[in-house]
């Protein structure tokens, strides 16, 4: 055995003595930190050039694993400065480059700080000073279901079960929202903005991802924000595409469809460095000069079309408000500003949300009021095992109120209500309180009432029915109407329509150009362009004559089907509508104002073989206040509806322009006390132009839509 070890060093002496000389090197040198002076979180060292002889200074910082720390080193930009692992340059090393540094441990100390002069050897560069100070933890992006405000569970669960086993979302039949949470955060809001809630199915292997439900913390936009039945949700998209090894922190909502996550890179000396960057999904928003000087007030749509014989027309205001934007120095001058830049938007905003906010208050603290016939299904909150049910008040005799209680495999998940009678007295109001008790001991009340029916005006010539849906054909839906009864005060089914074919599929997106993002516009218009060739080469009747739109490689040559994914043809596709619709590039992104959206006809114009025209309306102020932007929705709503096809439209604030191919809407007749009010849900479904990823249901509040229509 002592001669086998001997053949093998002799054998490998060539390359394992320089390994053993360079270990006996670091020895060495890991000797001498026990010299090198020590900085302890929370304080300062000073330190000198004229303590050394080769112009460095060695600085050991003693740090805990999971902490998080400040580093700042004065007169910075004469020094180039270096952390290590050990006081020897031999090691792995990072450079900090303006002097500041925050940073996680993901190991207890010490680090050692290499602070050298850079050649400029002036009397103020002898000296320096270190600090390292505790950093604030980043703040939660992650929490269990039972954690999320009780309202926000509440929100969730219903509006789950609502959509379960609809057509609307046949996916959802046997989901369940998952326990974990992701918290998404604002610039201007310092608590949570919004709880991103996973739904989960059963699959073959487990549960599998089914969608999310994006819901709003608060009354800065609606309940329900942002959902989905299928595929990533926006935060699970970004930690798709950030950089490897980056360590997400905090989650943020810019706008309608616009993410954003800060991130801490990991590096080779035991730490994860904040980067003063941010992955995002969707373009960040600029700054808008003038914005803050808009009133707030309806604004004048501006209303755009052009058909194949040249002939254009335009209908509203001449001058518009706001024709720049800047480019923001950095994330953290956006994070700070974002509150006073966007003020008027933000405001706008909640002023959308209102009327659906005070229902909802009102229905929440008065109680729903039932009528007879009404049925309600009241669900447990997530991912808590209910242990009691107790439903109390004055209308929960046998006369009036039929209970059920809802178990799955033997637990307990909540209780089935049927309203059987109403009170004569039209004054009489009789209270139904459901109290749930969880394992972990939280009470639950859900309110009702029952009420007569004709003090609430439901009978006679007021009564209200249902819409049913039935299928009107491949793709679409129609509407009927059933006269069995009164509304239930509850949400109507979803009315819902898609245009023909498979716009979904058409998997393009934005690409770099010139240095810069090619831009979402000319994305959209080359999809919606493509959907018309491709419908026009499957004989479409309503489309068949308009072939040509795309041709070989994008150009004007012979006829080619568009294909559905990108390749060097719709590249060039892309960047020949980009420079009709004077697409310009402002910090990476590619921007088009939307009085320059209907340019893109210049596009169809030497291509169209059948005629045409195409129209866009829009707010020029992108605000919508005061239901100003109904008009832009509707006809982005009738182009899916009358005609089954897709519109380009507008999201957020003057930022993002999506195509919509889906559209759906519900009613609710609901009271609470004696006052009634119908509420309306509407949802645009998206292709978002990022490659066919994160399609999904979005509001229909758009600020912008453009269509392409056979006169």
């Amino acid at each position: 055995m002592i001669g086998l070890w001997l053949v093998v060093v002799l054998l490998g002496g060539a390359l394992a003595l320089p390994s053993l000389l360079a270990a006996a090197s670091r020895q060495a040198s890991l000797a001498n930190c026990a010299q090198v002076p020590v900085l302890e979180a929370g304080t300062e060292l000073a330190q000198s050039f004229a303590q050394t002889s080769s112009g460095a200074a060695w600085v050991r910082l003693m740090v805990e694993q999971d902490q998080r720390y400040r580093l700042e080193v004065s007169e910075a930009a004469a020094l180039q400065l270096n952390l290590y692992d050990h006081c020897s340059r031999g090691g792995a090393t990072f450079a900090l480059t303006d002097g500041t540094l925050e940073f996680t441990a993901l190991r207890d100390g010490p680090l050692f700080l290499l602070a050298e002069r850079n050649g400029r050897a002036v009397e103020s560069e002898a000296s320096f000073a270190v600090s390292l100070a505790p950093a604030a933890p980043h703040r939660p992006n992650l929490a269990q279901s039972q954690e999320v405000p009780e309202a926000v569970q509440r929100r969730a669960i219903e509006f789950l079960e609502e959509l379960r086993g609809s057509d609307l979302a046949p996916e959802w039949v046997e989901a369940r929202l998952s326990r974990d949470v992701r918290i998404i955060y604002r610039p201007d809001l310092q608590t949570p903005a919004y709880y991103e809630f996973s739904v989960e199915k059963p699959g073959p292997n487990g549960y599998e991802p089914a969608g999310f439900i994006q819901l709003a913390a608060g009354e800065h936009d609606y309940p329900v924000s942002h959902w989905d039945v299928s595929g990533m949700s926006p935060t699970q998209e970004l930690a798709e595409i950030a950089p490897l090894g980056a360590r997400l922190t905090e989650f943020y909502k810019l706008d309608a469809l616009s993410y954003a996550s800060e991130y801490e890179a990991f590096t080779p000396v035991g730490i994860s460095a904040v980067v003063d960057d941010v992955v995002n999904l969707g373009d960040l928003p600029q700054r808008i000069p003038g914005l803050s000087d808009l009133p707030q007030e309806e604004a004048e749509l501006v209303t755009e079309g052009v058909d194949s014989e040249g002939n254009v027309e335009r209908e509203g205001p001449e001058e518009l408000p706001l024709s720049e934007q800047e480019e923001w120095p950095s994330w953290e001058a956006l994070k700070k500003e974002y509150e006073t830049a966007y003020a008027p938007l933000l405001a706008a905003q909640t002023q959308r949300a209102e009327e659906t906010w005070t229902l909802d208050q009102n229905l929440r603290t008065n109680g729903e009021t039932l009528i007879r016939g009404d049925e309600r299904a009241v669900f447990g909150l997530p991912n808590q095992p209910i242990t009691a049910i107790n439903v109390t008040g004055d209308g929960t005799t046998a006369q009036y109120l039929q209970q059920e209680e809802l178990t799955e495999e033997t637990q307990l998940r909540g209780v089935r209500l049927v309203v059987l009678d109403e009170p004569e007295d039209p004054a009489t109001l009789l209270p139904i309180n459901v109290e749930i008790t969880y394992g972990s001991g939280v009470t639950e009340t859900v309110k009702y009432a029952i009420a007569n029916s004709q003090a609430l005006g439901l009978t006679g010539s007021n009564a209200v029915y249902l819409p049913v849906v039935t299928r009107g054909g491949v793709g679409t839906a129609g509407v009927a109407v059933s006269q069995t009864g009164a509304t239930l005060n509850s949400w109507g089914p979803w009315q819902y329509w898609w245009a023909d074919g498979n716009t979904g599929g058409i998997r393009y997106g934005q690409f770099t150009t010139g240095g810069c993002a090619s831009g979402c516009g000319a994305t959209a218009w080359s999809i919606l362009f493509a959907w018309v060739d491709r419908r026009a080469a499957e004989n479409h009747p309503r489309w068949r004559n308009h072939w040509g739109l795309y041709r070989e490689n994008g150009g004007l040559g012979s006829d080619v089907v568009a294909p559905k994914s990108q390749d060097t043809g719709v590249r060039n596709m892309t960047s020949e509508i980009r420079g009709h619709i004077g697409t310009f590039c402002i910090a990476g992104s590619g921007a088009t104002w939307p009085w320059r959206m209907i340019d893109a006809s210049r596009y169809v114009q030497p291509r169209a073989s059948a005629a045409w025209r195409m129209n866009t309306r829009y707010d020029p102020t992108g605000l919508c206040w005061f239901g100003a932007c109904d008009r832009n929705r509707n006809l982005a709503r009738d182009q899916i509806i009358n005609r089954g096809a897709p519109a380009v439209v507008g999201t957020g604030w003057l930022q993002h322009y999506p195509v919509a191919y889906g559209y759906a809407q519900r009613s609710k007749r609901s009271c609470f006390l004696f006052i009634c009010n119908t509420s309306y849900q509407r949802s645009f479904y998206v292709n978002n132009g990022w490659y066919g990823n994160n399609n999904g249901w979005t509001s229909a509040d758009v600020w912008f839509a453009g269509v392409y229509n056979n006169p």
